[in-house]
């Protein structure tokens, strides 16, 4: 199948790793020179990938070079006492400017359990520190994970989910705050979808995913980029393949991923990079194995 990415070789030690913690679910931002991460982290001996339902905290990491790797630098979100709706854990950070506002989406649990995951929100005028957690999860459909916003032209802001099996839909609210309405519903029929990155590209939206059963694609957990004209209404037709797992490096050598999935693609002036999280080394594709934040420079979006 015809490829969406022409991508060049991977840096060498670059991206996001911690020793002794898996580490997933990478989002950045730039300001003043400096690159910002926000991933999830979760102790190893807690198991992947089960171990985040309990105990995944989102950190902060910076780097002043993307050839170069991030550096830790804090924990911004971690578990809270009571039974709040990110009691249990925080996971899958998608952070953006609103303004002179930098709101931070990601999902918690009350509890632990796959079933009472939801979405909500942070905000802060500091990306280091200040952050205000929001009280209640986002009103949306049962098992609400996966988020990814996009700010429409009309200022709307529109927010992909995906729930339990893998139904993408999307809801529209007018301030980040909510409340957010869907306005569609299992945007994929065919088949199941997730890990959605979204964004304008000239009069068109555009969607770079995972296909979860390689029903596009033909690749089990490999990328799939979908258009859209609206937003809203997705073509499952006018398709092509993201990404795979076979990495070269920019030392020559190379590598064959188990999993890569979290996908977005990062625009610095002229350049531009594609962010995904790594897996390597485990008894099989789902569990186990070493895990980071990957960063590969984009030669051509084609």
């Amino acid at each position: 199948m015809k490829k969406c990415l022409e991508l060049l070789p991977v840096a060498k030690n670059s991206g996001f790793n911690m020793d002794g913690y898996h580490v997933w679910c990478g989002s950045v931002i730039k300001e003043n020179g400096t690159y910002y991460l926000f991933a999830a982290r979760w102790p190893e001996e807690t198991g992947f990938p089960n171990g985040y339902l309990t105990d995944s905290e989102i950190v902060l990491a910076k780097t002043d070079d993307l050839s170069k790797p991030f550096q830790f630098e804090k924990v911004l979100i971690t578990k809270r006492d009571g039974n709040k709706w990110d009691s249990a854990m925080a996971h899958n950070p998608f952070i953006f400017k609103v303004d002179d506002t930098y709101v931070l989406y990601y999902i918690g649990s009350p509890d632990g359990g796959i079933e009472t995951r939801c979405i909500g929100y942070a905000w802060s005028k500091n990306l280091t520190d200040g952050w205000t957690r929001s009280e209640e999860a986002i009103v949306l459909p049962p098992n609400a994970n996966n988020p990814a916003v996009l700010r429409d032209d009309d200022g709307s802001f529109l927010l992909y989910f995906r729930d339990g099996d893998c139904r993408v839909s999307v809801a529209r609210a007018s301030s980040y705050e909510g409340p957010f309405e869907v306005v569609n519903y299992n945007l994929f029929p065919k088949a199941a979808i997730e890990d959605m990155y979204v964004y304008k590209e000239k009069d068109r939206y555009v969607m770079i995913a995972e296909d979860c059963v390689g029903a596009y694609t033909g690749l089990k957990k490999g990328g799939v980029r979908f258009y859209s004209e609206d937003g809203i209404n997705w073509d499952e037709d006018s398709i092509c393949q993201a990404f795979d797992f076979e990495i070269q490096y920019n030392d020559g050598s190379r590598l064959i991923l188990q999993r890569r999935e979290r996908p977005l693609i990062f625009w610095d002036g002229d350049r531009k990079y594609l962010f995904s999280t790594a897996k390597y080394g485990g008894p099989d594709q789902i569990s186990g194995g070493k895990t980071w934040n990957m960063v590969q420079e984009i030669k051509e979006i084609l």
